[in-house]
C-alpha cells in the first residue's frame, strides 16, 4: 500500500457508514481517503459530495487504487458476492457485518487467504468493544477457556428499564422511541443478534468453525417485571448472556439465554445499552471489557481501527483463524443451576409435595420464597447445581403434573 493516502470505498452507507464517511472526510489526518460509497438508493439524503455515491458496484471492484473496503450493508446477499468479488480483485475487507461473518466466514477468510488480503471484524462484535482483537491479538499466548457476555445493547437496556418497574411493552416502546431498538426487534428479542456474535466470539477463541445453528437460544419474551424484582430480592440481576465455555476432553457449550446473575459478579451492573464481556484465559485469569457495545459512533471506532491496522501494516497475516484447534463437539448441556417461578395454591402441602418430586429426581433446593396472592401463591426457586440437563426437564414434568401447581411462569439459568 501507499505511504500517504490509502483510497478506500465503502459498501453501504446507511447510519454507521454515513457517521464513518463524516469522520474521514473531516479527518484527512488519518491518511484515508474516501473513494466511493456504494448505495441503493442514491436519492436519499445524505451529507456526502455526490461524486462519491455509486450503485454501480464495479466501479469499486474495477478501480486499482482502491485497496480497501468497508462492508457495512447488513444482510447475506449482495454482501457475499461483493465481498469475495472484492477479495479476488486483491482488496482488504473491513466489515461489521455480524450475519455474513458468522454464517460465511470460513468462505470469507479462504478467500482472503486465496489472494493474500486481509479481513479484519472487530466491529461485528460489541460495537466499540475491542472484544475479537484482543482474542486475535493480546490474548493469543492464553488457552480461552470461557467467554461471557452481554452482547446486545437493545435487551439489556429492556431488561434494565424493566428492573426499575416498566412492562416488557413500556421497555420495548421506550427503546424504540430512543432508537435502540428496530421497528422490528425481532432479531434483538429473539437472541439472534446475540447467537451470531457468540458464534464468532466462539470460532475464533477457540480455533474452529461454529455456526449459528450450534448455539443453544432463548430470547427475552418470557420474561415478565416480577422475575426481575424476584431476581433482585435474592440478590441476582437478570441479563440476556450469551456464552462459549470450554470443558475437559474439548467439549463446549454454546448458548445464548436470559440468565440470573448474582450482585457479586460485575456484569450484573452492567445497564442499559452498555455491554460487557468477560474472558477468561488460563495465563491472563479473567479480563472485563465494559462499554458501548452499539450506535454510529463506537461501530465506526472499531471501522476505523481495523482500517489503520491494515494500511500500518499491509502485508499482515491473511490466514484464516478457524482450524488452529482441535476438534470439538458442542453439548446439549451442562451441569446447572436453575431459577423456577411456579403458580400454586396456597395451600399446607404444596411444599412438601414439591420437595418429593424434586428429591425423586435428585434435585436439592438453595433457597425458595413463597409470596401469597389470596387463594393462590408464587413459589421462586432456586436450585443447587444439576448435572443433567434432562434430569431437570422430567423433574419439571412431573410438578407440573401436581395437582396444585397451576402453571410454570418462568425458568431461567443461573450463571455460575
Amino acid at each position: 500500500m501507499k505511504q500517504n493516502m490509502t483510497e478506500i470505498a465503502l459498501l453501504g452507507c446507511g447510519n454507521i457508514g454515513s457517521y464513518l464517511a463524516k469522520e474521514l472526510l473531516e479527518n484527512p489526518e488519518q491518511k484515508v481517503k474516501l473513494k466511493k460509497a456504494l448505495v441503493k438508493d442514491p436519492s436519499k439524503p445524505r451529507d456526502l459530495p455526490a461524486s462519491l455515491i455509486t450503485t454501480n458496484i464495479e466501479e469499486i471492484l474495477a478501480d486499482p487504487n482502491i485497496e480497501l473496503v468497508v462492508e457495512l450493508m447488513g444482510c447475506e446477499e449482495p454482501a457475499l458476492d461483493y465481498v469475495l468479488r472484492a477479495l479476488a480483485a486483491g482488496k482488504h475487507l473491513v466489515t461489521a457485518n455480524k450475519e455474513l461473518i458468522a454464517k460465511h466466514g470460513p468462505k470469507i477468510f479462504a478467500q482472503a487467504e486465496k489472494y493474500n488480503r486481509q479481513v479484519r471484524l472487530d466491529a461485528t462484535v460489541g460495537g466499540g468493544l475491542p472484544v475479537i482483537n484482543t482474542i486475535l491479538g493480546s490474548l493469543t499466548g492464553n488457552r480461552i477457556t470461557e467467554v461471557v457476555g452481554i452482547l446486545n445493547g437493545t435487551t439489556n437496556f429492556m431488561l434494565s428499564t424493566m428492573s426499575e418497574g416498566a412492562s416488557f411493552a413500556e421497555a420495548l416502546a421506550q427503546a424504540q422511541a430512543l432508537g435502540y431498538a428496530e421497528p422490528d426487534p425481532s432479531s434483538d428479542l429473539s437472541g439472534a443478534d446475540a447467537r451470531y456474535k457468540i458464534s464468532i466470539i466462539a470460532s475464533l477463541a477457540f480455533g474452529q468453525y461454529f455456526a449459528p445453528s450450534d448455539v443453544q437460544c432463548t430470547g427475552i419474551e418470557g420474561i415478565d417485571r416480577e422475575d426481575l424484582s424476584y431476581a433482585e430480592e435474592i440478590g441476582f440481576s437478570v441479563k440476556l448472556l450469551a456464552q462459549a465455555k470450554s470443558y475437559a476432553g474439548n467439549k463446549l457449550t454454546l448458548s445464548v439465554f436470559p440468565t440470573l446473575v448474582s450482585h457479586q459478579n460485575p456484569l450484573s451492573r452492567v445497564d442499559g445499552v452498555l455491554n460487557g464481556v468477560a474472558i477468561r484465559g488460563h495465563l491472563v485469569g479473567e479480563l472485563l471489557i465494559v462499554g458501548r457495545g452499539a450506535g454510529a459512533a463506537p461501530t465506526s471506532s472499531a471501522l476505523l481501527g481495523d482500517i489503520l491496522s491494515i494500511i500500518e501494516r499491509p502485508s499482515g497475516d491473511s490466514r484464516s483463524p478457524y482450524g488452529l484447534g482441535g476438534a470439538s463437539r458442542v453439548l446439549a448441556g451442562s451441569a446447572q443451576r436453575y431459577y423456577l417461578r411456579l403458580t400454586t395454591g396456597d395451600e399446607i402441602g404444596v411444599i412438601r409435595d414439591l420437595g418429593g418430586v424434586l428429591a425423586l429426581h435428585g434435585i436439592s433446593l438453595e433457597s425458595i420464597v413463597q409470596k401469597s396472592k389470596g387463594e393462590r401463591a408464587s413459589l421462586v426457586l432456586l436450585t443447587h447445581h444439576i448435572d443433567d440437563p434432562e434430569q431437570f426437564e422430567r423433574a419439571l414434568g412431573d410438578i407440573v403434573a401436581l395437582p396444585q401447581v397451576f402453571g410454570v411462569n418462568c425458568c431461567l439459568r443461573v450463571l455460575d
